[in-house]
């Protein structure tokens, strides 16, 4: 039972204090002033001690710890655009929902939120950093603005307007929202955005009393001039890695599915986002396949350890998509990555021989909602052939997604494991 302590002091004459305490039950009343003075005095310096420390001017930037900010936080942004559209697509299409109202504009809505995504980086890293509301919005309307998910064009007199159907009396700025824009530009902008927020605030005491107005403009503005300027320069790189991965792909395809299958089996396991990497290069067609079994690679070895040792709600929560919640014990022991890698490698090869393909948008994700399963099987008219061109059959989907990874997590327990002992389950045990 949990208790309150009175404490009643009185002054010796070696002007030492001597404490009589009491032992209280939760709901008993104190019962002396001085008494509840200790205590709220106590708890006082309690809740300062825990408060978490405000984003200011006196705040240190440290190269690590600012970094690895802006990869939580944009890993966050980026699963908070993708996740709800990417399992409910299929749900609202083959449910019939799709063909109603009600599904149509549900389903609009959640892909829109693809569009917001730069929005939700620059919201989720100044989150990080725990400023405050107005720097939180300034940050991550910079970073929308310069990460080209939305494009904007002047149109000529007479533009029809296809939402309104009226025309335009004089050139005007239009603005469309077109997919996830360039996420490796979004992540560079919200950190060149909190930099600059840092610099006001320790230079120039934050603009004082007209922040609400100097902040947006010269903040937010500048720092979206500066995104939109390089953004053709980060666009460039992103494509040519996309190309390069791609024509790998197509030289030496079941090498080049067991790399990628390994390297996101790693990546699922560290606070960088599997989606994110993905949509940032345009992984697709087989290296989509292959990225997204990787990371059920590492699903079916976590579940194969965690079964055995963990809570029910872990093991169901690692097949539910929280593998990185595992971080902790797979960091604690990285020779239990060694199983991971080795099931990649293997779950790699019928990517290439059966053709597996994906999107940029279902690399990242394996089992989670199905989403690359069921990408790979179903043709999507909104998917062009330059990104799918082949789709597989349920017989050869349950062999590839399902049955050969799980033969290969069960082969690397064994050599890892039963014969060379690196590891044992109970280096696997976590509460997540």
């Amino acid at each position: 039972m949990c208790c309150d302590v009175e404490i009643v002091g009185d002054i010796t004459s070696v002007g030492k204090r001597k404490f009589d305490m009491t032992i209280k039950a939760d709901g008993q009343k104190w019962s002396s002033k001085a008494s509840q003075e200790v205590r709220n005095e106590a708890y006082a310096r309690k809740a300062k001690e825990n408060a978490p420390v405000a984003f200011s001017g006196q705040t240190n930037l440290h190269l690590k710890d600012f970094f690895f900010k802006v990869l939580s936080g944009s890993a966050q942004g980026i699963l908070i655009g993708v996740l709800p559209s990417a399992v409910m697509k299929y749900i609202i299409q083959y449910s019939g929902l799709g063909t109603t109202a009600f599904g149509a504009n549900l389903s609009a809505i959640l892909t829109l939120f693809t569009s917001l995504i730069p929005f939700l980086i620059g919201m989720a890293v100044a989150l990080q950093f725990k400023m405050k509301s107005l720097d939180v919005g300034v940050v991550a309307i910079a970073t929308a603005v310069a990460s080209g998910s939305i494009k904007w064009a002047v149109a000529p007199t007479g533009f029809v307007n296809p939402v309104t159907g009226l025309k335009s009396v004089a050139p005007a700025n239009v603005y469309i929202a077109s997919g996830a824009g360039d996420v490796i530009n979004a992540m560079i902008v919200s950190a060149i955005a909190v930099f600059v927020t840092w610099l006001v605030a320790r230079y120039l005491k934050g603009f004082g009393s007209v922040a609400i107005i100097l902040s947006p403009i010269i903040v937010g503005g500048g720092v979206g001039l500066i995104g939109k300027s390089i953004a053709p320069y980060v666009g460039d790189i992103t494509t040519w890695i996309g190309n390069l991965v791609e024509t790998f792909t197509k030289l030496a395809p079941i090498p080049m599915a067991m790399l990628i299958a390994m390297a996101f089996a790693i990546i699922i396991i560290t606070p960088v986002s599997t989606v994110g990497i993905a949509l940032a290069i345009s992984l697709s067609g087989i290296g989509s396949g292959a990225a997204a079994m990787g990371v059920v690679a590492t699903t079916i070895v976590l579940l194969i350890n965690s079964w055995k040792v963990n809570k029910p709600g872990v093991t169901v929560a690692i097949a539910l998509g929280a593998m990185k919640g595992m971080m902790p014990s797979v960091f604690a022991k990285p020779v239990t990555m060694l199983p991971f890698l080795l099931t990649a490698a293997i779950s790699g090869i019928p990517v290439a021989l059966f053709n597996i393909q994906g999107t940029p948008t279902t690399a990242g994700f394996g089992y989670i909602g199905l989403v690359s399963p069921i990408q790979s099987m179903v043709k999507d008219a909104a998917v062009p052939s330059s990104v799918m061109n082949n789709f597989i059959n349920p017989f050869v989907a349950i062999i590839a997604w399902l049955v050969i990874p799980v033969i290969a997590g069960f082969i690397a327990q064994f050599v890892f494991s039963k014969l060379l002992k690196l590891y044992t389950p109970m280096d696997f045990q976590q509460d997540l």
